[in-house]
Formats: C-alpha cells, structure tokens, sequence
C-alpha cells in the first residue's frame, strides 16, 4: 500500500497558511482527547472509550475538511515484485521507490497537471531525496507532458513523529491495508474495533474499501496497480 493525503488548493491560496491551519486543527484534536505522540494504524485502540472517539474524531476532521484528499495505490506484490531480480537486482527499496514514483507522478501529478507540487514524503533510509525528485520529475514530464517549467516539484523528508498529516496519512493508508488483506474477516476484539472504524468510513464515505474506485472519486481514491 503506498498512500498520500494531499490537498487541492484555489489559485493564489497561502498553502503554508492552509496546511498549518489543518496541523494546528489535528493537534488540538489530540490534546484534548489525550492522545500524545504519534497515531499509527497499529495503536489503534482495542476497546471502546476516549482514545478511541479520539481516532475517531481525528479521521472525522480529515472528512469534513474540504481541500484535503486521500488516494492509495494497491499493489500485488507477489505479481508486481519489489526485489525484481531483473528490472533492479533483487533491490526491493529501489523496487519500493519505483512503485512510488509511478504513485506520484501518475496518480496525483497527472490528475493536476501544471501545478508545482510539494511533496513530503516519511523519512526513510537509503535514498537521495534530490535522485528521487529527479524521477518523480522526469515520469511526470513523460507521462502528462505539461507545460514548460523550471521546476515542477520538491521532494522533501518529513517527520511522523511531529507531522498530524503524515500520521493521517499512515492511518488511512493502514486501514486500506487491513482490509485488503483479508481484516474483515479476522475474529477478535482487536479486529473488531477495526472493522467498526472501516464501516464507519465506509458510510460516511458510500464507498467499498475493499474495492477499487472509479477515477473521479476524489476525497477517497483507491488504484489497484496494473502494468499497461
């Protein structure tokens, strides 16, 4: 599963302004329902009470906040291998990089082409953020062909630990995951707070997150990887 939150944002809008208005939004989310340090999909709380409402009131913000998406790339890795002893010598980060790249550049940079894009991404060992804005640029041009531009994105490391967005991000990209491997089906208390969660988004929503969207679903968009 490979996912981004990002945002749509009107012609001359102060997205500095915008995206610290969200991060400001979420963090007194947290503080007020007592939940300090980093929201990750595995602590999702395993009974009912405040911490849970707070998961809860957490995704909500994400829901009611125009401007802000969701998309997830679902890749087969068993068709679609990450250490491809062929394409990149058994490397399954530079397999890892590939496959986000293509997330990028064709599932959200081609959506909107001739925009500059700023792209934060989770840090994560062994990777130049420069080589990889470089590829990112370089499928994007090939595959939108947009205008003309010095620069089309920057590429930039983030921190779960400090950034709400990453953590939302990290949330709904789990929960996607739990479901397509098979969540839903799991017997336990654990499981079952999850799948409440998962029904929840789901009718709020009206969609399946089991199954792929369609194209123009937009604040929750899921793209089941196939080669062309």
């Amino acid at each position: 599963m490979l996912g981004a939150v990002y945002f749509v944002l009107k012609e001359g809008a102060d997205s500095a302004k915008v995206i610290a208005d969200v991060e400001d939004q979420l963090t007194k989310i947290k503080n007020e329902r007592g939940l300090f340090g980093r929201l990750k999909w595995e602590k999702v709380p395993t009974e009912a009470g405040r911490y849970l409402e707070g998961y809860k009131e957490f995704l909500k913000s994400f829901l009611e906040t125009d401007g802000v998406y969701f998309k997830c790339l679902v890749l087969d890795t068993h068709k679609y291998r990450l250490a491809n002893a062929k394409r990149w010598a058994g490397d399954a980060l530079v397999g890892y990089q590939k496959f986000y790249c293509v997330f990028l550049a064709d599932g959200l940079m081609k959506r909107y082409p001739n925009y500059f894009y700023e792209i934060v991404v989770d840090g994560f060992g062994g990777v130049s953020y420069g080589e990889f804005e470089y590829m990112v640029t370089g499928r994007y041009v090939k595959r939108a062909k947009p205008q003309a531009a010095m620069d089309y994105c920057e590429v930039k490391p983030g921190d779960e630990q400090n950034s709400n967005l990453l953590q939302l991000a990290d949330l709904l990209v789990g929960l996607v995951g739990f479901v397509w491997n098979g969540g839903m089906r799991r017997e336990s208390k654990r499981a079952a707070i999850r799948q409440e969660l998962v029904k929840w988004i789901e009718s709020d929503l009206n969609i399946e997150v089991g199954k792929k969207t369609t194209y123009s679903k937009q604040k929750f968009n899921i793209w089941v990887f196939e080669a062309t």
